[in-house]
């Protein structure tokens, strides 16, 4: 993709305001949010102040910045180009407020630093649960009405502490100067409510965030979020609801759809999907209830074969196994998460597709 379409275009030249994208799958949210970026910050001209484009994966921080590189190289030089932070969201609040600044909060003597759960002396900060004590780096964070809950998983199941007895050991562990990666994002909550002077200072520093991947916000980063909208950062969001993989932490893309909803907060969208063929996109519409439109068109035939070399494989998968077994996968999901309807709908349609001569035809390939 080369050339921005006039959907993405409405979202890179949109005004300095709070925007709210839904993007389907394969619709250049990269493209997108690279170029919205870059026209921000030569928006604020001279402003000092900078933009951060946050995102959940250090793969899509390093897409980020290599693209915005090769951009800022195209696009004739001007002041604050330079200015921009791409950055994870946990990245992001480690280095702005964790590091610096929580340890005042924590009580401790040090810099904050983080642990993973190999450090001898945490031994000591394990937590009672019904069966044995568990280590601390299991413990999690959620937020129900405004206030903190700890809880850990137990296989399937999730298990709620008594609040009091696990915040007395986060609290322990805090006057050292420790965080797990869980409770890393409730002492940046408690660091900013604590010391508002730094939350205002985060704010001016920077008054607009892009936040892409916005569907895998759980319950402590959004709450982190309301803080900084709270202080006047006008944060925007981009993502896709049905693509959000964090739902067991609370991220079920609910504050991305309703964030457009708020007053002053734009909303676009991109409906157009640049990778799929026509087939699996209706089909993909079928299971999420969209209307998304194809960019490519039905290809004539199916490619050749090819030859695929794998090391330490007994045995390869033929096609029409991975086919049956596609099948069968795709019949469990949407008959456990759908509607019986739309369900069948959707293997009526993978069956046209599976039977089709197309496939027919890769299959004696193959």
């Amino acid at each position: 993709m080369t050339q921005a379409s006039a959907e993405q275009l409405q979202i890179i030249e949109a005004p300095l305001a709070p925007v709210s994208v839904i993007a389907c799958a394969g619709s250049g949210k990269t493209f997108t949010a690279v170029r919205r970026l870059a026209h921000m910050r030569q928006q604020l001209g001279n402003h000092r102040g900078r933009i951060a484009l946050l995102s959940f994966s250090n793969v899509a921080v390093d897409t980020f910045r290599r693209e915005y590189q090769q951009l800022a190289q195209v696009k004739s030089g001007g002041s604050g180009q330079d200015r921009v932070d791409i950055d994870t969201l946990d990245g992001f609040i480690t280095g702005n407020v964790l590091r610096p600044h929580a340890y005042r909060t924590m009580g401790a003597q040090q810099a904050a630093f983080l642990v993973m759960g190999g450090e001898a002396f945490l031994n000591g900060f394990k937590f009672n649960t019904e069966t044995y004590p568990r280590e601390i780096t299991r413990m999690q964070v959620g937020v129900e009405n405004g206030d903190f809950y700890f809880y850990y998983a137990d296989n399937d199941n999730t298990r709620r502490l008594n609040t009091a007895y696990a915040s007395g050991i986060v609290d322990r562990l805090g006057r050292v100067g420790a965080y797990t990666h869980n409770l890393g994002r409730y002492w940046c909550h408690r660091t900013l409510k604590g010391q508002p002077a730094i939350l205002r200072a985060l704010a001016r520093r920077y008054p607009h965030i892009l936040i892409d991947e916005a569907q895998d916000i759980g319950t402590v980063h959004r709450a982190i979020i309301e803080q900084l909208v709270e202080a006047g950062c006008q944060v925007s969001l981009i993502g896709d609801p049905n693509q959000g993989i964090y739902e067991f932490a609370g991220a079920n893309g609910t504050f991305l759809t309703q964030y457009g909803q708020r007053l002053g907060v734009n909303t676009r969208s991109l409906t157009r999907n640049y990778r799929s063929v026509p087939a699996i996109l209706e089909l993909a519409n079928k299971l999420s209830a969209r209307v998304d439109t194809a960019d490519r068109v039905a290809p004539g035939t199916m490619h050749g074969a090819y030859f695929v070399p794998y090391r330490n494989v007994v045995a390869a998968l033929s096609l029409a196994a991975l086919v049956s077994l596609c099948f069968v996968w795709t019949e469990r999901y949407i008959a456990a998460t759908r509607p019986r309807r739309r369900a069948n709908d959707a293997m009526r349609l993978l069956s046209r597709m599976l039977s089709s001569p197309t496939m027919n035809k890769a299959g004696a390939c193959a």
